[in-house]
């Protein structure tokens, strides 16, 4: 390991593969809102190629609707964690600070956590806290300090072009929802293609 440095994971497809549950949650909750033209797999990761809640938005989704898909993610069973990542999150938290930043509920990713005994997550931050990954990044950031180097590891072209608005280092994940041919839209600085990756990253 190097020099201490402050390490973001986003949450979903990064960390855990709740792809399924959430696909099939938003599908189902858009189209009994009224949105039936919005409710297909396809058009729900579209909306994660930048900022979720804006892109909803910009869509035509109101607020209370948004908060209703919010509800049934978080109503959905809990997802299994990718191979390796406790351990991988462990090891990494023994020598840098590891921080989740995401767009799912602050309570619904700690509790995530704690069923799966994933040690060393110093904080949560999700999107009950604030819409926007990018802000959430400069305040963690600022927080946390600035001399750290600091890295976002994500799994979406929206991710990683949040992180990069808020200055710091992108890790792409191959195992994550938009998978490498998409997820190389963006640029990532790195990618990784297993988990075990990031011990060497890092």
């Amino acid at each position: 390991m190097t020099q201490s440095k402050l390490i973001m994971f986003d949450f979903d497809g990064v960390i855990v593969d709740s792809l399924d549950h959430q696909c099939r949650a938003f599908v189902e909750t858009v189209r009994a809102e009224g949105f039936a033209d919005l409710a297909t797999a396809e058009q729900f990761l579209e909306f994660t190629e930048s900022n979720w809640f804006e892109a909803l938005a910009a869509a035509g989704v109101p607020p209370t609707v948004v908060s209703e898909v919010e509800n049934a993610f978080g109503a959905a069973p809990s997802p299994e964690l990718f191979p390796e990542m406790a351990t991988v999150i462990e090891r990494l938290a023994a020598a840098h600070r590891v921080i989740v930043i995401t767009s799912s509920r602050t309570d619904v990713v700690e509790r995530v956590l704690a069923e799966h005994s994933v040690r060393g997550v110093a904080e949560v931050i999700g999107g009950d806290q604030d819409e926007s990954k990018t802000r959430k990044i400069d305040n963690a950031r600022r927080r946390f300090g600035r001399a750290l180097a600091a890295w976002y590891v994500g799994d979406t072209v929206g991710d990683i072009l949040e992180a990069r608005r808020a200055g710091v280092g992108t890790i792409g994940v191959a195992w994550g929802w938009h998978g490498v041919e998409r997820l190389r839209r963006a640029n990532p600085d790195h990618m990784a293609h297993a988990p075990s990756d990031l011990l060497d990253l890092f």
